[in-house]
């Protein structure tokens, strides 16, 4: 993030105006956030991080799948895919996953299934 390329990404600019920062020292600790974009920067030749990610919706254990084991797996899947077909994914990841409407609204009652809610 030091020569970051602004005609690439022109509201990075817009971005770096909200950055916050914060220098720790040996033994200091900071609590960022579940899924907030941060960036980690080692000021040192030799330097020891350590994340620890608990609890809350995001990371339970109560079902055999989590949003994060999701986001790894779609990481592993979508990674060689074409623009296109990484697009068309996204368009199916938003209509059935993050659309407020339901994706099932067209499908009668009697015959969701599985879809019920």
């Amino acid at each position: 993030l030091r020569e970051p390329d602004f005609e690439r990404f022109p509201k990075f600019r817009t971005a770096l105006a909200q950055a916050q920062t914060a220098l720790l020292e040996p033994g200091d600790a900071i609590y960022i956030p579940a899924l907030w974009w941060h960036h980690v920067e080692s000021l040192d030749p030799i330097n020891v991080l350590m994340n620890y990610w608990w609890g809350g919706s995001n990371f339970s254990t109560d079902t055999k799948s989590t949003p994060y084991a999701l986001l790894l797996q779609a990481l592993l899947s979508f990674k060689e895919l074409t623009p296109e077909q990484r697009a068309a994914w996204g368009s199916l990841f938003q209509h059935y996953v993050f659309s407020a409407d339901d994706p099932a609204a067209h499908i009668p009652e009697s015959l969701r299934g599985v879809l019920q809610r």
